[in-house]
């Protein structure tokens, strides 16, 4: 098949199988790629950045325990 078959039958699809597409050919760039994308007919996920510009994203966030107790000095020393 020729580049430009291949053109054809691609804009020929739709977008959402032109996105599944593109992730498909940027995950298989992506050197020890250990995850699959993960789909279903409803939704897409396009989140998924691998890039070195996003160097972040890798890192894990710890949420301490009592992250959502009541402050109720903070609340005490508003009052006054």
């Amino acid at each position: 098949m020729t580049l430009q078959e291949l053109e054809t039958q691609l804009l020929n699809l739709s977008p959402t199988d032109r996105v599944r597409i593109i992730q498909s050919v940027v995950q298989s760039l992506i050197p020890n790629s250990t995850s699959e994308p993960t789909q279903n007919s409803n939704s897409l996920d396009l989140t998924h950045d691998h890039s070195p510009h996003h160097p972040l994203r890798s890192l894990s966030i710890t949420v301490p325990p009592d992250f959502d107790e009541p402050m109720t000095d903070v609340w005490e020393a508003l009052e006054q």
